[in-house]
Parts: C-alpha cells; sequence; structure tokens
C-alpha cells in the first residue's frame, strides 16, 4: 500500500480561538484596506455592508481617503476609536502580514484574509503563508484564509466578503456551510437557496493557513442556532479530526453533509494547486466518512434531496418503507431505487391488506407499493395511507401522487398533512403537479415539515440519508462502549528506531507475530545443511525464499521456490537460489534463505497498514490476487478499529460471498480474520512513528475454526 505525499509546510496549527460567534455575529467591522471602487475586491465589502443594511459599526482603513461612503475612513488600524468584531484584510499579498500585525497589535481576534498570491501559488506564498500563521498564533487571532472570498450570517443578513453572492440574501434556516472553493463554494450556497433550503452561517475558507474547516464544524456543532453542517472540500489538512468531529455530529443528532472532491488523480493535482490543500487517498476519506457517520454528496441535487429530508425533526427506526401510490410506474420505480439504497419494502400484515382490501378497489395493487390507482378517490387514498403507516413492519411513509393537480391534489396533500399527524413516523412525497393550481398543496406539506420531492428517486435518495443518518448514529452509540484492543511492544519500537531499510520477510513475520499474528513456521538457514535440517522439522512440501534486504522482490530475482517434495528437491532448489540471486543482484546482502511451510486449504486475502500524513495510520483488507489487485475490491479504515468495524470490513467488499462459503466452499475462519485486522490495526497504533506501510500478502484464512496464517510480509520503515 503506497502512502499519500507529505503534508504541506502550511499546514495547519490550531486556532488560538475556537469559538466562532463573536465573529459571525459582529457588531463591529474593519474592512483594511477599503477602497471607494465598489467593483474591486476591496470595495465590493463595503458596498454589500451597505445594500444589505448592516446595522452596526463599520471601519473602513486606508491612508488615501477621508471618507467612503457613509463611513469616515481610518488611516491605520491602531487609529479605529475601539476594538472591532472582525477585520478583513484586502490588501496585496505583500502587505497582509503588516496589516495582520496591525490587527493582532489593536486586539482584534477575528480577522479573515481574502487576498491570494500564498501557499496556492508555490514555495515563496508558502513562506510568506507561514509569516501569517506565526503572527496569529503570537497574537491569538482566529484568521480565516487567506485565499478565500468572505463570511454570510445569513441569519442576520450581513455579509464580509467580494462577489455578488455577498450582496445577496438568503432563506434563514438552521444549516451552517463551510467551502474550501469560493466561487463554487458561492454557487452551491445559491443553488441549494434556490432549491428552498434555509441558511445560518457561510464560510469561505480558502487555504486555510490557521483555521480549517474542521475547527468551524466543531464551533458549528457547538452553536444552538445550526442544526445541519454541509462542507465543500478539496482535502483536510487536519483529517486526523474528521473520525471524532463526525461522532460528535451523531452525539448532538446534527448532520454533516460533505461534499469531498479530488477522487481522480486529475482533481486532486487540481486541488491541491487551487487552495494548496493536498487531497489525499480519497480511499482513506470515505473510511472515515463511513466510520463517523458523515454523508456524502456528489450535487447539488444530492445535497438538497438528502438536506430536505435530514431537516425533518422524524427518524425512521429502520430501513423498511412502505409505499402508496397513485400510479403503479411510480411505485416500481421507487421500489427499484429503494433496493439499489439498501433500503426495504416490508410484506405487510396480514390485517393491514385486509383493510386495504375493504376500502381499495378490486384491481389496486396490494403487494408494497400499493397502487391504489389514478381513479382513487381521496378516500381510498387516505385510507391506504393510515393502514400502511400503522404497520408495525413499516418504518417510513412514502406517498407517491405523480401528477395529480388542482383542487383534488391540494386535497390529498392536506389529507397527507393530517395522516402524518396521528404518528411518529417519517412521511416523505413525491410529487410534481401543476405549481400553478397546486401551490396550496406544496405549502401545507412545507408547513408541516414533510419533505416534498418532484419525483420517486429524490423521495428515495431523502429517505436513505435519514436511514443512513440514524444506523450511523446507532453504530457509534455502540462503538462507544467496545473496547479498542491496545498492544504496546516498547522493544519493537526500539528496535526499529532510525530504520531506513526494509525489513526482510523473516524480520516482518517475526513482528507481526509479537503482535498475535499467526506466521507460517519457518526457519532461516545460514547453510544448506541447516536448511535441510529445517525442512525436516518443518515438514515437506516446503517454500524457500532468499532472505535480503537489498532483495524486496524475491520472485523477480529467482529467489523463490515451492512445494519442495524431498531433500534432493531442496538441495537442487537451494543452489539454484544462489545462483539466480547472485546474477541479478551481486552487491546483494544475503542474510540466508528461508525455509517455510507450505499452506494449503485456506483462501488468500491481502491485509495492509499505511501511515498516512493526514490521517495517520490506516488499515486495509481485500481478497487476495485480481480482487485486490485489478478490481480494487478492498475497504479501508483509520485505526484504530474495533471488532465490530473489522466484522464491517470483511463484509463489504463484493467478494465476502467467497469467504462465507458461496457455491459449496467451506466457510472460512472469519472471526479469526477478524482478530488479524484487529491486531494489525493496533500494530500499527503502535508502531505509528517507526513504520510507513505494512503488507501482509498473502494472508491465509483457513476454514472455520482453524484461525489465519501470514505466508508473506513486508514492513517499510517511516520515513520523514
Amino acid at each position: 500500500m503506497a502512502s499519500s505525499a507529505p503534508t504541506s509546510q502550511a499546514a495547519s496549527v490550531r486556532p488560538a480561538i475556537t469559538d466562532f460567534s463573536r465573529m459571525f455575529g459582529a457588531r463591529s467591522i474593519a474592512v483594511v484596506g477599503a477602497s471607494a471602487n465598489e467593483a474591486s475586491p476591496s470595495g465590493q465589502p463595503l458596498m454589500h455592508l451597505r445594500n444589505l443594511g448592516y446595522a452596526g459599526a463599520v471601519y473602513p482603513v486606508n491612508p488615501r481617503y477621508e471618507q467612503i461612503g457613509p463611513w469616515r475612513c481610518y488611516p491605520d488600524v491602531a487609529s479605529l476609536p475601539e476594538v472591532p468584531d472582525v477585520a478583513l484584510i484586502a490588501v496585496a499579498a505583500e502587505r497582509a502580514a503588516g496589516m495582520l500585525e496591525e490587527c493582532g497589535q489593536k486586539g482584534i481576534r477575528f480577522v479573515i484574509v481574502i487576498t491570494s498570491g500564498f501557499a496556492e501559488m508555490g514555495e515563496r506564498g508558502v513562506a510568506a503563508q507561514q509569516r501569517l500563521i506565526e503572527l496569529a498564533r503570537q497574537y491569538g487571532i482566529g484568521m480565516i484564509g487567506p485565499n478565500c472570498q468572505g463570511m454570510i450570517n445569513a441569519a442576520e443578513r450581513f455579509s464580509l466578503g467580494f462577489g455578488a453572492p455577498y450582496g445577496l440574501t438568503y432563506n434563514a434556516g438552521p444549516i451552517s456551510v463551510t467551502s474550501q472553493s469560493g466561487a463554487w463554494g458561492n454557487a452551491v450556497l445559491m443553488l441549494a437557496n434556490a432549491a428552498g433550503l434555509g441558511f445560518r452561517n457561510y464560510q469561505s475558507t480558502g487555504n486555510e493557513a490557521a483555521t480549517t474547516s474542521l475547527d468551524l464544524v466543531d464551533w458549528y456543532l457547538d452553536d444552538p442556532g445550526t442544526g445541519m453542517v454541509v462542507s465543500y472540500v478539496e482535502g483536510f489538512q487536519d483529517a486526523h479530526r474528521v473520525i471524532g468531529i463526525g461522532r460528535k455530529a451523531l452525539a448532538v443528532n446534527k448532520p454533516w453533509l460533505l461534499w469531498k472532491v479530488g477522487s481522480s488523480e486529475a482533481g486532486a493535482r487540481a486541488a491541491a494547486s487551487h487552495t494548496a490543500n493536498l487531497g489525499g487517498a480519497m480511499a482513506l476519506y470515505k473510511a472515515a466518512f463511513r466510520q463517523c457517520g458523515a454523508i456524502e454528496v456528489t450535487d447539488v441535487d444530492d445535497l438538497a434531496d438528502r438536506a430536505r429530508a435530514l431537516l425533518c425533526a422524524r427518524r425512521p427506526r429502520g430501513p423498511r418503507v412502505g409505499v402508496v401510490t397513485t400510479s403503479g410506474g411510480a411505485g416500481v420505480l421507487m421500489a427499484d431505487h429503494c433496493a439499489t439504497a439498501g433500503l426495504e419494502l416490508p410484506e405487510l400484515s396480514a390485517s393491514t391488506l385486509d383493510a386495504l382490501r375493504a376500502t381499495l378497489p378490486d384491481f389496486a395493487g396490494l403487494n408494497n407499493p400499493i397502487d391504489v390507482t389514478g381513479g382513487a378517490g381521496k378516500e381510498g387514498i387516505v385510507a391506504a395511507m393510515r393502514a400502511v403507516v400503522d404497520d408495525p413492519s413499516v418504518d417510513m411513509l412514502a406517498v407517491c401522487l405523480a401528477a395529480i393537480s388542482g383542487p383534488h391534489g391540494i386535497g390529498i396533500a392536506q389529507t397527507v398533512v393530517e395522516v402524518s399527524r396521528t404518528t411518529d413516523k417519517p412521511v416523505v412525497v413525491a410529487w410534481y403537479g401543476n405549481a400553478a393550481t397546486t401551490q396550496a398543496g406544496y405549502d401545507a406539506l412545507e408547513q408541516a415539515g414533510i419533505p416534498r420531492y418532484d419525483t420517486p428517486v429524490r423521495a428515495v435518495r431523502g429517505m436513505d440519508a435519514m436511514w443512513r443518518f440514524v444506523r450511523a448514529q446507532q453504530a457509534c452509540a455502540k462503538l462507544v462502549d467496545e473496547p479498542v484492543l491496545v498492544l504496546e511492544r516498547p522493544a519493537q519500537r526500539q528496535a526499529l528506531a532510525g530504520r531506513q531499510d526494509d525489513l526482510t520477510e523473516y524480520a516482518a513475520k517475526q513482528v507481526l507475530a509479537d503482535y498475535g499474528i499467526s506466521v507460517t513456521r519457518e526457519h532461516l538457514a545460514l547453510s544448506l545443511d541447516d536448511a535441510v535440517r529445517a525442512a525436516a522439522e518443518i515438514g515437506y512440501p516446503v517454500a524457500m525464499k532468499i532472505v535480503s534486504v537489498d532483495i524486496p522482490h524475491k520472485t523477480e530475482a529467482g529467489g523463490v521456490r515451492i512445494g519442495i517434495a524431498d531433500e534432493a528437491a531442496l538441495r537442487a532448489a537451494h543452489a539454484q537460489i544462489l545462483a539466480n540471486v547472485k546474477q541479478y543482484a551481486p552487491q546483494a546482502r544475503l542474510d540466508g534463505v528461508l525455509v517455510q511451510q507450505m499452506v494449503s486449504g485456506g483462501t488468500e486475502v491481502i491485509l495492509g497498514a499505511t501511515h498516512d500524513p493526514l490521517f495517520g495510520p490506516a488499515v486495509m483488507f481485500g481478497l487476495g490476487g485480481i480482487f485486490a489487485e485489478v478490481m480494487k475490491d478492498v475497504s479501508f479504515r483509520i485505526a484504530p478499529v474495533t471488532l465490530t468495524e473489522a466484522h464491517e470490513m470483511i463484509r463489504e467488499i463484493k467478494a465476502f460471498p467467497i469467504l462465507d462459503g458461496a457455491r459449496g466452499r467451506p466457510k472460512a475462519d472469519v472471526a479469526a480474520l477478524a482478530d488479524a485486522i484487529v491486531r494489525l490495526s493496533a500494530l500499527a497504533v503502535d508502531l505509528k512513528d517507526q513504520v510507513g506501510e505494512i503488507d501482509v500478502n498473502p494472508l491465509f484464512v483457513m476454514p472455520a475454526g482453524q484461525g489465519v496464517v501470514a505466508a508473506d510480509a513486508l514492513i517499510k520503515p517511516l520515513v520523514r
């Protein structure tokens, strides 16, 4: 497993301030470098404050002006009549550090630096950005940026930034947003606002030199006015915090929706050049999101659909959906997408079916989804909804009204509201009628907190989000009480400290064995006679492998022989291995020849661990051979990994049925495999400062009850 590239020099430091309420609720604002030119980035913040009717004190700072608009302009920060709650710096990059220092000397605790020309520009910019970090740390400033566009308080309708979106007003609501992209983040905000979502705070974070997206998310979770967090992310510099913050979001019942870009190689390069953030390994991001219950989104519609459902106060108890539809086609469509999303359409109870038969026409479809048909009257639809939502096997009710419009549609919408009031189960509606004649019905659903979607597919997306969030909360609650295996081996840490060379297979497997991972019976033979004795003790057939730190790829060097059946074959193989290696790498240092037990009857898997510079230790699992190398059928988790998480890793790969006894195969010892994953996780954590990568390939998983055995291993030191 290859490690990600090292993090940038401008890595985040924890901010001096972690409570941002004074910044978002600013009652006084300084704009340093303010301009009377309202077309310029340094003039737009004042224009937006004026046009939005900001009621607080505004202090332009620029020695070129005495007055800008309705405000007196000050020659420098020191001359301001009070200490503003927040300052925005809008000067050239070479002057930004000086202005930040003036803010620090004045005692300003929050500063937004919109200036670009820092780490996103390369080595020279990195050095300039490092100076900003040092000043922020020295003066205890909560600094946002540089290279960001600003902030918006949607609830109080003011902004501090540049660009047309900062001059707009937005729907007030409970969603707080962070975006590492400026222009596109603004567009996402505008599109989501147009989709009907409501916002509290928005922050463009830029290069995140001192304050990161995760710092803001952490505070949003403490903010009483925030009920949901949305983040547009290119890469977290402090990614090791993701799991803790995500689990905090679950604990305080605030969904965290994450739009992570940079998943392709080209996307990752663009992310690094755009905001000087490293995209990191997308597989590790996805693993972290899965572990912490963050909900991934991939577009604005996806964001809007999931957010709309999660803003509903109700939560399902399970994944079972009861569908009542006026269109058979819409019901089939919803059933298809429920299956894809992992939602279930359960069979309804006999009493529910009896109630449906008593009220619906004979030609109605009574298998969930319930097709009341387009000719059903209001009474039939209402009776069907009541019967289905009351069924104990149903956790959520989905109502598909297709294109019903006019007074009939309004009346049905009102009955959906009435039915919803009789239950605590979530109710969602898929309905796209003629807006000119059905708006009152839409309004009735919205006022009742019932999510409405234009299509059944989007309604399923919303229900999927609700169930994912609940399932993550349940899993997190269990993990709180589950012990984490901790293994400490001071001798191993000492032995590996400062090492530069890879460990040989023999040495690597000794390390594994010290952490309780079973390895093959083997002996490092220093001579032919030693090899003969070892083979006799181990028992034929055996394998032989050259052992040398200078030959990591033993097979390529001709240094491996397997299936050696007897002593004569062993003597010949020993001579051939040494001859091959001498020709392949004449100067290689040879430790000897490893005589090893041949393993048969198990399923080959691969385990791995890596010390990622962003996430820290992480663990990988997959089936061996083409499954891992070609099909990329692997799973990841950030360490430490609990036993429950290890079982999840095993079961989430597509090839799990092979381990589970598919097509008459014996069931593999999954319990022993999970234990090996947990032990590898504990090893990776214990040796996090010494080990960069571990590959255990293959690990043989024997039939149930017979354990696992590592047949080969590679350990690479952590080279900083």
